[in-house]
Order: C-alpha cells, then sequence, then structure tokens
C-alpha cells in the first residue's frame, strides 16, 4: 500500500514539474519572441534608413519608441525620419509641425545621452529644416545652435555626413549675407562667426560627398555654392555629376529636378 502511494505522490511531483517547466519554456519563448520582433523591427529601420525610405523609417522607428520611450538610438533615427518626411511635404505649416516634432524628440535623446553623436546630429538637421521657412532673424538666432550641435556631433562622430553637409549650407549662408544682415549676425553672434566663407562650405561638402558619394543632395549642394561663387563651370561639372547619381528615392527624384533648374541657369 505504502508502495503505491509513493508511486502516486512520484507520478504528481513529476507532473507538477513539467508543467512548471512548460510554463517556463513558454515564457521563455514569448520573451524571445518579442525580443526577435524588435530586434527584426530595428533591422528594418535601418534597412529603410539605408534605402532613404524615409516614410516607412518614420513609421518602423515610430513603433520602436512605442516599444521603448527611453530608446536614444530609437529617438535620434525617429526625429531624423521627421526631419527627412517634413523635407519632402508641399505644405509649409504641415513642415513646421514636422520639424518641431523632429525638435521635439531629439531634444529628449540629448538629454537621455548627451554623447549620442546622432542625437545632436538629429537636432542639427532639425533646426536646419526649420530654418529654411524662418525669417532672417530666427535663421541667424538659430545659426549659432545649429553650429554647436554640428561640432558637438562630428567630434562624436567625424564620419557624420550630414552634418558636413549642415555646415556646408551654413558657411554658404554667411558667406552670402549682405550689409543689412551682416549687421543681425554681429548682434546675435558677437561678431563674425569663425568661417562663414565659400571657400568653407566647399570644404564641408566635399567631406560629406567623399563619405556618401551615392546621395544626390550633396553634390547638388556643391553645385549651388560654385554657382554663388561665380564658377560656373565648376557648378555645371558638379550639377552634371549630380544627375548622374542613382533616383531610387524620393529625395533623389526631387533634387533632380532642382538640378534641371539650376543647369537651365548654367546654360
Amino acid at each position: 500500500m505504502y508502495y503505491y502511494i509513493t508511486k502516486i505522490k512520484h507520478i504528481q511531483i513529476m507532473k507538477t514539474k513539467t508543467i512548471i517547466l512548460s510554463v517556463l519554456a513558454f515564457l521563455f519563448l514569448s520573451i524571445s519572441g518579442i525580443s526577435q520582433t524588435e530586434k527584426e523591427l530595428y533591422e528594418q529601420g535601418l534597412k529603410y534608413k539605408k534605402q532613404v525610405n524615409n516614410k516607412k523609417m518614420l513609421v518602423t522607428f515610430k513603433k520602436l519608441v512605442d516599444l521603448k520611450p527611453n530608446n536614444v538610438d530609437y529617438l535620434s533615427n525617429l526625429s531624423f525620419a521627421f526631419s527627412k518626411v517634413g523635407a519632402n511635404l508641399d505644405d509649409a505649416s504641415t513642415q513646421k509641425k514636422y520639424y518641431a516634432k523632429a525638435k521635439e524628440i531629439a531634444t529628449k535623446a540629448k538629454e537621455l545621452d548627451d554623447n549620442n553623436a546622432f542625437a545632436h546630429y538629429s537636432y542639427a538637421l532639425a533646426l536646419a529644416r526649420e530654418n529654411e521657412n524662418a525669417g532672417s532673424k530666427q535663421k541667424i538666432s538659430n545659426a549659432k545652435e545649429i553650429q554647436t550641435e554640428c561640432n558637438k556631433t562630428l567630434a562624436l562622430d567625424p564620419n557624420e555626413a550630414g552634418a558636413y553637409h549642415i555646415m556646408g549650407r551654413w558657411h554658404r549662408t554667411f558667406a552670402g549675407f549682405g550689409k543689412t544682415k551682416t549687421a543681425l549676425v554681429n548682434t546675435f553672434f558677437g561678431g563674425k562667426p569663425e568661417g562663414g566663407t565659400y571657400a568653407d562650405a566647399v570644404t564641408n561638402l566635399k567631406k560629406a560627398i567623399k563619405l556618401e558619394p551615392w546621395y544626390m543632395l550633396h553634390t547638388y549642394e556643391l553645385a549651388v555654392t560654385y554657382h554663388e561663387m561665380g564658377k560656373d563651370d565648376l557648378a555645371k561639372e558638379f550639377v552634371l555629376k549630380a544627375m548622374k547619381l542613382p533616383q531610387s528615392y524620393t529625395d533623389a527624384k526631387k533634387c533632380y529636378v532642382k538640378c534641371e533648374a539650376l543647369l537651365a541657369k548654367l546654360k
């Protein structure tokens, strides 16, 4: 009798262990599944970024930020996507909302990790985009912060092509200022900022091109810079180079139209 009771107890213990192990296995698989899904989502987001598929990138990183609201990498990329998508919108008021959102998200990313290069770059990008729809005073007011953020970006990551692009346009803008705007610059900067020449613009844009030779906008902006400098032979050379680059993404297709307009001026 004792034998049978012991046997039954043994069977019950084994069943309990089996149930516990099954539950643990289920939980492990569930957790692994979530982790894998997040990993795949992140890889997909980076793939969209590489493809310059900004709309899909925005949607993907929005999902990732919803999963982990304090992940600096997710936040920085989401901010970047908002700026990029906003740039291709036709309505100025909607663009401002996208840039404001990009700025807000990048601000949070910087607060979480001040040593994250892409957080600083995404903030600089949001400011630079915001400047495109701003008046002279706001542009000059933002310019100092843009310079600071780009300098921080490049100190942390010297290979961030986008920061060189922004600084290239930054230097070109200051180089092209007339007397009235120069007076405003002196007010906000306490004197002319370091650089602010066409030579600096060319240097920075060439660095961007070296890092991302496939990205049409870098080469186009260099052509624009040469045109402003009165070097139309070089402007034509680089606008034609830009037009030979791949047009597999929306940014490039829109840039190609700008290239055609510039080429018409140069002819």
